[in-house]
């Protein structure tokens, strides 16, 4: 199932990648989702970085039959892999989320350009159950809480945003 969203922001592209790749703002993204608990690590690699968080998510309001497959808590590892700056300040990373004990992945790119004198931020990514006759009912029960954890990631780009660009 195709998961895509889009949002603008005030801030450049090299204010939103740094930003990005602080362990405060991973946290704060936690925080905005409602993660039960959380651990999120930055390290370098190649050009970019590796952002890393670990989050304990509720399960939320999904239907019986994937609360049974899942249970109340949902064990939840995102890894984004920043590449290279580009010439005008874009960098694209590629995603990976993973749920721990669960035939669920999202794998796709995320992306921050510039777009007038601000930011494009985007995500695009495949989330895939990996169960015989049932797994594209699985993945439209899965994606609106897959939703609201990017929804948790806007609106905390926008916080840190407004702090910057009042």
């Amino acid at each position: 199932m195709d998961i895509s969203l889009n949002w603008t922001l005030k801030s450049d592209p090299d204010e939103v990648y740094d930003d990005a790749i602080k362990t405060e703002y991973q946290d704060d993204i936690c925080q905005n989702a409602g993660a039960l608990s959380y651990n999120s690590s930055v390290v370098e690699k190649g050009p970019g970085h590796q952002v890393t968080v670990q989050r304990v998510m509720p399960s939320g309001d999904v239907p019986d039959l994937l609360k049974k497959l899942v249970g109340d808590k949902v064990d939840v590892t995102q890894v984004i892999t920043w590449g290279e700056r580009q010439a005008d300040g874009s960098r694209t990373g590629t995603v990976e989320v993973t749920m721990k004990g669960q035939p669920i992945t999202m794998k796709g790119t995320t992306s921050i350009a510039p777009e007038g004198t601000g930011s494009r931020v985007g995500v695009k990514a495949d989330l895939k159950a990996k169960l015989p006759l049932i797994g594209g009912k699985i993945e439209k029960m899965a994606a609106p809480e897959i939703l609201n954890a990017i929804k948790a990631e806007e609106e905390t780009s926008h916080q840190w945003d407004d702090r910057k660009h009042p």
